[in-house]
């Protein structure tokens, strides 16, 4: 079909603008038409922008593995800094309503850094011709605190207890795995730690006997004891990520045992001496191992005697025990053992050993019905009785205080001479004897 002749269009827009010139609809339907129009070609102009301001920006932080791999680490927290952040840009009308402040990247490049100090960054952002250009952010930079990020190696593990194990068991030294650590962060917190310190409490121990094993965590800690918290370090092991250590034992269940006895005291003490006592310290030990080894062992025994020959006095000896293979633990590997050497104690008897008054008055006279004991058995060390003689024996009846006459049954008396220092009881028979007390 060929197009209309000139005319032809002059007749349809006269006719157009009759209609329009007659109906006042049809002239608001073509301004609506015509704003549409206009609308769609500025929203489609890129070169058309319109000012923007968005606030509260949320800002990333990216290159910071770079950055500790540079021998760098930012030790201040940037959050408050980075907190009410504004970024004014100029946006094609047509994205004016949709753009955010993602759309243009907001974030902070820590792999730029390259020394250690106070430093300011700049808050970085890109452009587009989508989404227009970033005239402006607020604050422009932020404040770092860098230091030096160092790794320090060969960190040790302490193992510390608190409490009890439960009684009637025994733990075997606790191991931890790993023995030493890796830590890695600022150089001022980095080299203010000396040792890692795991902490046991016993009382968790459980009552079973066999291996245990379970994790514990542990703290870092400085020359004064105190504990070195930062989120800035990293643990490892191995390369591995750590915050807790393998704790291995072997709980055993305990039994006390008696010390045998039987051979420990040969030779014999000097002549007139004799073992008195003899006494253990511990009187038992405590043993550890497993239970089917404890039900067949009741004593320990020490390679070891204790020599008494010639003995006159009491004396100590400590004795190495001797620890059976099977068990894993004994409270004391020696005791000591105290042997008391005293004199043998026997009696030695005298007869007719001549009484005697003593003590009597000058106005009277006495005279004993009885003037020599039948029978006087000295009770004493062994030894001094041997030596000991009748005319050493003085035994006498006091008559102090007898003034008037009468008869008065007094008791035999006994002093020796050379006594000096030792113990003895002495009988007389009689035990008693009469006197006789007359006027002059």
């Amino acid at each position: 079909m060929s197009n209309p002749s000139p005319s032809r269009w002059k007749e349809i827009f006269g006719e157009l603008k009759r209609v329009l010139s007659k109906n006042w609809g049809y002239k608001l339907l073509s301004l609506l038409l015509a704003a549409v129009i206009w609308s769609v070609l500025i929203a489609q102009d890129p070169t058309i922008t319109r000012e923007k301001t968005i606030n509260d920006v949320s800002v990333s932080v990216t290159g910071t593995d770079n950055m500790k791999r540079n021998g760098f680490v930012v030790t201040n927290d940037l959050s408050e800094q980075l907190k009410g952040v504004t970024i004014r840009s100029t946006v094609p009308q047509m994205q004016y309503h949709s753009v955010t402040a993602a759309n243009y990247v907001p974030r902070i490049d820590l792999s730029r850094v390259n020394a250690s100090g106070t430093q300011e960054v700049r808050i970085l952002t890109t452009n587009s011709s989508t989404y227009g250009q970033v005239m402006e952010v607020t604050p422009a930079t932020v404040r770092l605190e860098v230091e030096d990020y160092i790794t320090r190696n060969r960190i040790p593990i302490v193992l510390e207890t608190e409490g009890e194990v439960p009684e009637g068991w025994y733990i075997t030294s606790s191991t931890v795995d790993p023995t030493m650590l890796t830590i890695s962060g600022p150089r001022s917190v980095v080299e203010s730690v000396v040792r890692a310190e795991a902490l046991q409490d016993l009382s968790n121990v459980q009552a079973s006997e066999g291996v245990q094993r379970y994790a514990l965590p542990f703290r870092l800690v400085n020359a004064k004891g105190e504990t070195v918290e930062s989120d800035l370090i990293e643990i490892t092991s191995l390369s591995v990520l750590i915050d807790s250590v393998l704790l291995e034992q072997t709980v055993y269940p305990t039994k006390m045992l008696d010390f045998s006895k039987i051979g420990v005291l040969v030779g014999e003490p000097a002549k007139g001496y004799e073992v008195k006592s003899v006494t253990y310290s511990p009187m038992q030990i405590r043993a550890a191992g497993k239970s089917d080894t404890l039900n067949n062992l009741d004593s320990l025994f020490s390679d070891a005697t204790v020599d008494v020959s010639n003995a006159s006095v009491s004396f100590s000896q400590t004795l190495r025990l001797r620890k059976p293979s099977e068990l894993a633990y004994m409270s004391q590997d020696s005791l000591t053992i105290t042997v008391e050497i005293g004199d043998i104690i026997t009696e030695k008897t005298f007869t007719d050993v001549r009484i005697h008054a003593t003590n009597v008055d000058g106005a009277v006279s006495a005279a004993l019905d009885e003037r020599y004991a039948d029978l006087v058995t000295v009770t004493g060390p062994e030894n001094w009785l041997n030596s000991l003689r009748g005319t050493q024996l003085l035994l006498t009846v006091d008559a102090t205080g007898l003034t008037q006459e009468g008869k008065y049954e007094l008791p035999v008396q006994c002093a020796i001479s050379g006594d000096e220092g030792l113990e003895y009881t002495v009988k007389t028979s009689p035990a008693t004897v009469t006197l006789n007390v007359r006027a002059r």
